[in-house]
C-alpha cells in the first residue's frame, strides 16, 4: 500500500493516468490522496481527467447514461469529501457532504436521463448470466418507483465514495502521518443532535412506503461512526482482527440488524461517551 501511494504522489502525471484508468475504488482513492495532500485545485485537475473519458463514453453511446452519470458523482463526491476533510478536518463534516453530494448527483442523473427505474433493471437483466437468473418480479416489487431507485443508488454511491475516502486518507496517513488515520477513525462520534435526528429520520424512512432506503442514507453517518466505535473498542482491548472481519461478514449477510445496532450504539456514544467512561 505505502509503495503504491509513494508512486501515485511522486508526480501529477502520475495519478491522472491512474484515475483516468477507472480502476474501481483505486481511481477515486487516488483523487482523495491528491486532493487531501494538495489541496482542491489539484484535486479538481486530476477530477476534470478522470471526468473526461466518462463524458465521452456517455456521449457517444458507448457507456448507458445512467453509468455515466453515476461514475461522474462517485468522483465528484470523493472531492468534495476530501475538501470538507481537509479544510475541516473532521469526518462528520466529510460524511455529511458525501452524502448531499451523493443524493443530489443520483437526482441529477434521474432528472437528465428521464428516470434511473427502467435503466436500472435493463442493466440488471443484461448483467445476468443466464436468462430468469435473476428474480426480476421481486427487484420491481422492491424498486417500484423512482423514489425507491435514487435512494438505493444514492446509498451505494454514498458508501463507495466513503470507501475511496478512507483509502486515500489511509494513503496519506501512511505517507505523512503513520498511526494518523488510525487514531482519527477511532475517534469518530457524532454530535447527540446529529445522532438523535439521523435516528429518528431512519426510523421514519423505515416506516414510511418508499422510503427505506432513503432512510439507510440518512442514517449512514451513523453506521460509520457505530464501525469506528467498534474499531476503537477492538483495538483498546487487544481482541485482534478477529471481531472485525466477523463484524464485515455479517453486515454483508445481515445488513440490515447489524446497521440497526451500530446506529443503536452510535447514538449512545453520542449520548454517554463511551470511550470517555471506559477512560476512567
Amino acid at each position: 500500500m505505502r509503495a503504491v501511494a509513494e508512486f501515485i504522489m511522486r508526480g501529477r502525471v502520475r495519478a491522472v493516468i491512474l484515475t483516468m484508468l477507472g480502476i474501481p475504488l483505486v481511481s477515486p482513492a487516488i483523487l482523495a490522496l491528491v486532493s487531501l495532500r494538495r489541496g482542491s485545485s489539484d484535486g479538481l485537475m486530476v477530477l476534470a481527467w478522470a471526468l473526461l473519458p466518462i463524458v465521452v463514453a456517455g456521449m457517444s453511446g458507448h457507456v448507458p447514461l445512467l453509468v455515466a452519470g453515476i461514475s461522474a458523482g462517485y468522483f465528484v463526491a470523493v472531492l468534495c469529501g476530501a475538501v470538507a476533510l481537509r479544510s475541516r478536518s473532521s469526518w462528520i463534516a466529510a460524511l455529511l457532504t458525501v452524502i448531499a453530494v451523493s443524493a443530489v448527483s443520483i437526482g441529477l442523473t434521474s432528472y437528465f436521463s428521464g428516470g434511473l427505474l427502467q435503466g436500472f433493471l435493463q442493466a440488471v437483466e443484461r448483467a445476468a448470466e443466464q436468462p430468469n437468473s435473476v428474480p426480476m418480479e421481486e427487484l420491481r416489487q422492491v424498486f417500484s418507483g423512482e423514489l425507491q431507485i435514487t435512494g438505493y443508488l444514492s446509498l451505494i454511491l454514498a458508501m463507495s465514495a466513503t470507501l475511496a475516502l478512507i483509502l486515500g486518507r489511509y494513503w496519506q496517513a501512511l505517507l505523512y502521518n503513520p498511526g494518523g488515520f488510525r487514531q482519527e477513525f477511532h475517534q469518530l462520534r457524532l454530535p447527540l443532535w446529529l445522532a438523535a435526528a439521523s435516528m429518528l429520520l431512519w426510523v421514519l424512512g423505515l416506516v414510511t412506503p418508499g422510503y427505506a432506503f432513503w432512510g439507510a442514507v440518512v442514517a449512514f453517518p451513523m453506521v460509520v461512526a457505530g464501525i469506528a466505535l467498534i474499531h476503537w473498542l477492538v483495538a483498546s482491548r487487544g481482541w485482534g482482527i478477529g471481531p472485525l472481519v466477523a463484524m464485515y461478514v455479517m453486515l454483508v449477510i445481515g445488513g440490515l440488524p447489524l446497521a440497526g445496532f451500530l446506529c443503536g450504539l452510535a447514538l449512545v456514544d453520542s449520548w454517554i461517551d463511551i470511550r470517555g467512561r471506559f477512560a476512567k
